[in-house]
């Protein structure tokens, strides 16, 4: 067999193709809980008081993607406030900024400058199984 026809046999098959050291795969079935997509709005108030508002992308039990136009900066810890949309509940919970993205330059994100990755911080086993029945759209 030729390297190249390796190559492209490597790239059609998930469990061969690797990137770095992990499969490609693997990379995919990383997270513990899978993202939604979501779409309400969101509220993060910085350590200075500053209030941020933005509108989530998806979300899971343990974290948020939101899209704003007000600068954050990646490690940067947040209170954030969202009403999830299918029971009204009001959840508040601290947050890091895990990563940012800026697309001032962008006409993909045009309509926010900014995109973030905000990881939940010190939520109980219980928080996080019910914002997982909340994201599954499992409500009791």
């Amino acid at each position: 067999m030729t390297s190249s026809a390796c190559s492209s046999r490597s790239l059609n098959n998930p469990k061969i193709a690797f990137q770095g050291q992990m499969p490609i795969q693997s990379q995919r079935n990383r997270r513990q809980y899978l993202r939604e997509p979501a779409s309400f709005l969101v509220n993060c108030q910085q350590a200075d008081l500053t209030k941020v508002g933005g509108k989530a992308l998806n979300w899971s039990p343990v974290g948020i993607a939101i899209k704003t136009n007000c600068p954050i900066r990646a490690g940067e810890q947040l209170t954030v406030e969202f009403v999830e949309p299918k029971t009204l509940s009001v959840h508040t919970v601290k947050g890091q900024v895990i990563w940012r993205q800026f697309h001032g330059d962008s006409a993909v994100q045009a309509e926010a400058l900014f995109t973030a990755g905000i990881k939940f911080l010190n939520l109980q086993e219980s928080s996080v199984a019910i914002l997982h029945k909340y994201v599954r759209g499992v409500v009791e």
